[in-house]
């Protein structure tokens, strides 16, 4: 194999990898301005578990896969990490309704500035993953 095919090659694996394997893919959609974020529930685990996101509104569509209790979904500021959640959250991150299993809910419409925050199912319980906006 010549070496430009080599080369070749190599830059579509890599820019494969970029687009599909990232560890912070998850499903997006925009409408009306606003970034849909869809978010999957597996017991004691969000399937997507980092976010890198420019500064903008969202909204998040949680799912629940196979896990056999109600689930919610809050993000709060990292610095409030740990706190009560009822206090201490960003705006509309909640779930609209506790999401059972094979059903969906969606937050509403979240403006997140640049900073760090996290997201958790307080009924699961999951650990808190990571938002990183900038």
């Amino acid at each position: 194999m010549s070496t430009f095919k080599k080369i070749s090659a190599f830059a579509v694996f890599a820019l494969f990898l970029t687009l599909f394997a990232t560890p912070t893919a998850s499903a997006q959609t925009t409408e009306k301005g606003v970034t849909i974020i869809e978010l999957i529930q597996t017991p004691g685990i969000f399937t997507t578990q980092e976010l890198n996101l420019r500064p903008g509104k969202y909204q998040f569509r949680i799912v629940n896969q196979n896990v056999d209790h109600e689930l919610g979904f809050v993000i709060q500021k990292s610095a409030d990490t740990g706190k009560d959640v009822s206090k201490f959250h960003v705006a509309d991150s909640f779930a609209s309704k506790t999401v059972k299993a094979g059903e969906a809910a969606y937050t509403g419409v979240v403006d997140l500035t640049e900073g760090d925050y996290s997201y958790v199912c307080p009924l699961n319980p999951t650990p808190h993953y990571k938002i990183k906006v900038k």
